[in-house]
């Protein structure tokens, strides 16, 4: 019988398929500066850090985007502009969702769900 993988582990193999999705999902184009690039020079950058934003927003789909190193990492996130390309309404979104608690999180109906999302791209 299989043993039964941890949250940490279910959290580590969500994000690795959910950040191939938005990075996919967005042509490997950071959606912050418009550089193109490839492997890991693009990162899925959060608006809204995943260290303050919970679970909820930590794989929300309109909190993450192709961010390049540069504004990701150097640029801690270049929230000012990130927020501007979000607008005002998805950012209020997604301030209301900040800390959000949630109980028993999906975490393999939402590795299922991106894996299925990827295949689609």
């Amino acid at each position: 019988m299989a043993k039964k993988k941890t949250n940490a582990q279910l959290k580590k193999q969500l994000w690795k398929v959910f950040s191939v999705y938005i990075r996919t999902r967005d042509k490997m184009v950071c959606f912050t500066c418009g550089r193109k690039g490839e492997g890991s020079g693009i990162h899925a950058g959060h608006f809204i850090p995943k260290s303050i934003g919970g679970l909820v927003l930590y794989f929300h789909e309109s909190n993450v985007h192709a961010q390049c190193y540069h504004c990701n990492i150097n640029l801690g996130g270049n929230s000012y502009i990130y927020g501007q390309k979000l607008g005002e309404k998805i950012c209020k979104e997604l301030y209301a969702l900040k800390n959000q608690i949630t109980k028993d999180y999906p975490f393999e109906e939402k590795i299922a769900y991106y894996k299925e999302k990827l295949s689609k791209l």
